[in-house]
């Protein structure tokens, strides 16, 4: 049976992601593990809390858990929940791994200027670290019923993995996947020839079966920024996910150079998929 990780803190953003995670599991027919880390909420995370108020916090989270449990969009599933005492965003990945997760669905509200320069969003730290695909959804009214992922990438050789990785999700969710290469102005730019022959040899290094057709599949569009240009066509073609490779830096690296991937899972509207490379 195929798992799904589900970081929850209970809140609506949370909820959604949970409710999106059930529909995935029905799908695919496998089991959710939920897990709450107490310092989302300075809870056992606090030293200064007594043994007695640790004990209190702990059935506090049980009690939630049990009415979690009981929400009509989860019947006929598997959950199993987790209560982690520490927040530990790195400990996710490394859960993800023990338990053979497939998948770990997220909410996140996105984080905007100061705060999302100085420490980003919890959702954006597991899909740093994670080593696992990481589904980001919004709390919007989308109906979560995919049947087109969007893979956007520059087709380089460090992407095969992502590759392979989204199609995994795309074959598990019974999705079409599309490609998308984004063209960007000055020294980036490339013509039709140089986008030909990038893509040429990435899908012969995947083996792809028809790469001529397979080229031929590639959309290409062209943006001031890769982020501006994936959520753009996003929008203009209609997909229901965008997926997109990401490094995982962390430390100075991250806030030197940034993550186009973060970016595009922070502020995009509709569910985003990242796979590391």
């Amino acid at each position: 049976m195929k798992t799904i990780l589900i970081p929850i803190d209970f809140s609506k953003t949370s909820h959604k992601a949970l409710e999106v995670g059930a529909t995935i599991a029905k799908r695919i027919s496998a089991k959710i593990v939920l897990i709450h880390m107490a310092g989302l909420e300075q809870g056992l995370n606090d030293k200064n809390n007594s043994f007695e108020q640790a004990i209190f916090y702990s059935k506090v989270i049980g009690k939630k858990f049990e009415e979690l449990n009981k929400e009509p969009y989860l019947d006929g599933i598997i959950v199993e929940p987790l209560l982690q005492k520490h927040l530990d965003f790195e400990g996710i990945n490394d859960l993800a791994k023990n338990i053979k997760a497939s998948l770990i669905v997220m909410g996140s509200n996105g984080s905007k200027g100061l705060t999302e320069i100085i420490k980003g969003s919890n959702t954006e730290k597991v899909v740093r670290h994670s080593e696992t695909p990481v589904l980001v959804v919004k709390d919007n009214e989308i109906n979560f019923a995919p049947e087109r992922i969007l893979f956007a990438s520059d087709f380089q050789v460090e992407t095969i993995n992502a590759y392979h990785r989204v199609i995994e999700v795309a074959t598990m969710l019974n999705a079409r996947i599309e490609f998308l290469y984004v063209n960007l102005p000055g020294d980036p730019f490339k013509s039709t020839g140089e986008m030909d022959e990038i893509l040429l040899q990435f899908f012969r290094e995947v083996k792809h079966p028809d790469v001529v057709s397979a080229i031929k599949m590639v959309n290409r569009y062209a943006d001031y920024s890769v982020e501006q240009g994936v959520m753009n066509y996003a929008a203009l073609s209609g997909t229901d996910i965008i997926a997109i490779p990401t490094h995982g830096r962390t430390g100075i690296s991250h806030l030197l150079q940034g993550s186009i991937s973060e970016d595009i899972a922070n502020h995009a509207v509709m569910p985003v998929l990242t796979v590391k490379m």
